[in-house]
C-alpha cells in the first residue's frame, strides 16, 4: 500500500506525520521503511555490513520515517532551503504527475538520511584497527606506529603531508579513464557492479574489479619500492595519507569531467542538478 497524493499533502499541511490519520501514517511509514532498506542495500559497501546484517539492521516504520522526517526538517539546502519544502517545491517545476515527483524528492532525501545513519552508526569499509594483529600474531599495527619517525610532531606531519599530496598528484596523472572511474567508484561507496558505473567505464564487472585491485596494489608496492629504506611504520603512515589524497584528488577530477553518471555526485550535489534542469528556460 503506497501513499497517495493526499498523504504527503497532509503531512506538510500538519507538519509531522503524528498528526495525519491512522492510515496515512501507515502509508507514509511504510514507503520510508521500504525506501530505507533500498538504500541500506545500495550503500552496503559503504560498511563493514553483510547482506545478512542489512535485514538486522532495517528499521522499523516508525524509525525509518523518523530518520527522513528529521533529516528533511532540519536539513537545509545550499540556498537555505529545509529539503521538505524543497520536496513540494519541486512540483511546481515539474512536468512528471505530482505525486511522482515528491516521492523522487523523499527518495533522495532518504538516501541522504541512510547515508548519516551508517555514517554515524558504523565503521567505514576498510577501517582497520590498529589492535588487529599481523603477520605470525606477535605484532600489531599499532606496534608498528611508535618510531624515531613521528608523524604526530607538526614538522614531520606537514613533510608527509607534502609528499603524500606530490604523490596522489603524480599517481592520478597516469591513471587511464577507466581507472579513475573505478577509484571514483571506490572511493564513493558504490558498486562496481553498477551498469551506469560500467558503461562509465566501458568494461565489464570482472575487469573493473581486476583493474581497481591492481591499482591499489601497484601504489603500495612502488611505495614500498621507493621508500625501501626507511622505517616500516614511515611506509605504513605515508600510504594511508597517499590515500586520502588521491580521494580527494580523484574527487577534483569528478567535478571537473563531464558526462560522468549521476550516482558518482552526492545526494545534495545531484539536488542542485536537478534544480537547475527543472528551473524555467528563459
Amino acid at each position: 500500500m503506497t501513499p497517495e497524493l493526499d498523504d504527503w499533502t497532509t503531512w506538510k499541511t500538519h507538519c509531522a506525520r503524528a498528526l495525519c490519520t491512522e492510515e496515512t501514517q501507515h502509508r507514509l511509514g511504510r514507503f520510508a521503511r521500504s525506501r530505507f532498506g533500498i538504500q541500506l542495500r545500495r550503500q552496503l559497501t559503504t560498511t563493514h555490513l553483510s547482506v545478512r546484517d542489512t535485514l538486522a539492521q532495517l528499521p522499523s516504520a516508525e524509525d525509518a520515517w523518523h530518520h527522513f522526517e528529521s533529516y528533511a526538517a532540519l536539513t537545509q539546502t545550499r540556498q537555505g532551503k529545509r529539503y521538505k519544502d524543497w520536496i513540494f517545491a519541486r512540483v511546481q517545476q515539474s512536468d512528471r504527475p505530482p505525486l511522482d515527483t515528491i516521492q523522487s524528492g523523499a527518495t533522495l532525501i532518504m538516501r541522504a538520511a541512510v547515508r548519516r545513519f551508517l555514517r554515524n552508526e558504523y565503521a567505514r569499509h576498510g577501517t582497520i584497527c590498529f589492535d588487529q594483529p599481523i603477520g605470525d600474531g606477535h605484532l600489531t599495527l599499532g606496534d608498528l606506529l611508535p618510531d624515531t619517525a613521528n608523524p604526530a610532531d607538526n614538522v614531520a606531519a606537514k613533510e608527509y603531508a607534502t609528499l603524500a599530496s606530490t604523490h596522489a598528484k603524480r599517481i592520478l596523472e597516469s591513471l587511464s579513464h577507466r581507472q579513475r572511474v573505478g577509484l571514483l567508484a571506490k572511493c564513493s561507496g558504490i558498486s562496481l557492479n553498477q551498469p551506469d558505473v560500467l558503461a562509465a567505464a566501458g568494461c565489464k564487472h570482472s575487469t573493473l574489479s581486476q583493474t581497481v585491485r591492481d591499482l591499489l596494489v601497484r601504489v603500495r608496492k612502488d611505495l614500498l619500492r621507493e621508500y625501501s629504506g626507511d622505517a616500516p611504520n614511515t611506509v605504513v603512515v605515508l600510504s594511508t595519507l597517499v590515500v586520502r589524497h588521491l580521494e580527494k584528488c580523484i574527487y577534483l577530477w569528478r567535478d571537473s569531467e563531464k558526462g560522468l553518471p549521476r550516482c558518482f555526485y552526492s545526494v545534495e550535489d545531484q539536488i542542485c542538478t536537478m534544480q537547475r534542469e527543472e528551473q524555467p528556460k528563459k
